[in-house]
């Protein structure tokens, strides 16, 4: 409440301009929290919510883009430079925000819901705002670990406890709202059960109806949308299933050849082994015969050596002795000088001239 010249002005009636400038100064995880105050404050605070999930986008987006600007184009160059570490958190930031997109936003696209945990926002913003201010940060898991928490643990709490409430709130509206709708490829009929004639007095109701109409619509040619998709995906993954199953045949074949060859080449390496053992063997045994050869060959050649020079020297002695002889007679001869009327000494004599004449 605000006073002005004794007058109590509520903050609710203030215009939607005014109101919605003065929760902007408030964090997001403020607002979340104020939003029990009344329905006026949940319905513009699930706006400033919903509004301040898409500037963190947009903002992210902006940071993540000027980063990679200044990063080299070499992955072995973006290590050692000094934006590694912003780039590193930036990219892990985007991850963080893709999974809370999925968990909230379909959710929040069918006007069901806003982006409830506001904290994370706050966290989102702080850590973006840190890491443009600094130029050396810390490492991506020492300064995502609380954001990293409160957005897992906000998933978690959507899941487990909203998501169903939310659910069995559309269903129950679905059934008691809308009494039939034709297949996809009919036409789409909705109308209600039980018109009361208040409804056809008061505009308000009759506008309410036709925007629940149109939701209704919304809905369901979503609906359709997404089980064609779904069928679609589902007949890519029969695919993909059948192409792995192919895959593992072909694996289990060439894993069982492939033992095979190894078997294969264990046992040619066994025998090759056992034939160069023989091989060493015959080589051994063909040295040895080679060498037994070489000396019975160099055996006889040497008795016959010791058995010519035998022969040789005996003769050289008895060519010594004759020659001996003859000289011995020669100089008996000469120094006798008597004629002799033998018949045995006149043929020795002859001999001797021949002898002397041919030398």
């Amino acid at each position: 409440m605000a006073h002005e010249k004794g007058q109590k002005i509520l903050l609710i009636e203030l215009p939607d301009v005014v109101f919605k400038t003065i929760l902007s100064n408030l964090s997001y995880d403020e607002m979340a929290r104020n939003r029990i105050v009344c329905k006026h404050f949940d319905r513009t605070c699930q706006q400033l919510l919903n509004r301040g999930f898409s500037l963190m986008e947009k903002y992210h987006g902006q940071c993540l883009r000027t980063v990679k600007s200044q990063l080299p184009r070499r992955e072995s160059e973006r290590r050692n430079h000094p934006l590694a570490r912003h780039c590193d958190v930036l990219t892990a930031i985007e991850t963080r925000i893709s999974m809370l997109s999925m968990t909230f936003m379909k959710y929040v696209n069918l006007h069901l819901c806003c982006f409830i945990p506001g904290k994370v926002i706050d966290e989102i913003l702080r850590v973006l705002r840190l890491i443009k201010d600094t130029k050396y940060p810390p490492r991506a898991h020492e300064i995502l670990q609380e954001l990293r928490d409160i957005s897992s643990m906000a998933m978690e709490h959507f899941d487990e406890k909203i998501l169903p409430a939310l659910k069995q709130s559309v269903c129950t509206s679905m059934v008691s709202g809308v009494s039939s709708y034709e297949l996809p490829g009919g036409s789409l009929m909705i109308s209600h059960h039980n018109p009361s004639p208040t409804s056809s007095l008061y505009g308000h109701h009759s506008v309410t109806h036709d925007n629940w109409n149109r939701t209704m619509k919304k809905v369901f040619l979503r609906t359709r949308r997404n089980k064609q998709s779904f069928l679609s995906v589902q007949g890519r993954i029969s695919k993909i299933r059948l192409r792995m199953k192919r895959q593992a045949c072909q694996i289990r074949l060439q894993s069982k050849k492939l033992q095979d060859q190894s078997k294969k080449i264990h046992d040619q390496e066994q025998q090759i082994s056992e034939m160069r053992r023989h091989f060493e063997e015959w080589e051994q045994k063909i040295g040895d015969l080679t060498a037994e050869l070489s000396r019975a060959r160099e055996e006889p050649l040497k008795g016959e050596s010791i058995e010519g020079c035998k022969r040789k020297r005996i003769d050289v002695m008895k060519r010594s002795s004759d020659n001996k002889d003859l000289e011995a007679k020669k100089r008996k001869l000469i120094v006798e000088r008597k004629p002799s009327m033998d018949a045995q000494d006149a043929k020795f004599k002859e001999y001797i001239k021949s002898q002397l004449l041919d030398k």
